[in-house]
């Protein structure tokens, strides 16, 4: 149906009826902010099914290219000082540290 999570993730069909609140709010954010992720290198902290993994998916219906870290990846900062966004969801408040960001 038109209200399928899955849908998310599919290319070429229309997106659920219903999206997350949060990831949508980020996406809503970058828009609102004028900024374009077409090519970026954005870095999904998270990887939760409410969070982290619809707001990569989302990245990347607009053409970001997306890395997902989580908890188990080893040397995150190394991916976050790589990127051009982050999204940081991962549930733990200043796990992102200010020399990490480009």
């Amino acid at each position: 149906t038109a209200n399928t999570p899955g849908r998310l993730v599919m290319k070429g069909v229309e997106p659920p009826l219903a999206l997350p609140c949060t990831p949508a709010g980020c996406i809503e954010l970058l828009k609102r902010s004028n900024i374009d992720v077409n090519g970026m290198n954005a870095v999904v902290i998270g990887r939760s099914n409410i969070v982290g993994m619809p707001v990569a998916n989302m990245l990347l219906a607009l053409n970001a290219t997306v890395t997902v870290c989580h908890s188990r990846t080893k040397n995150i900062e190394s991916y976050v000082q790589n990127a051009d966004l982050v999204v940081a969801a991962i549930g733990e408040a200043m796990f992102v540290k200010g020399e990490w960001i480009k």
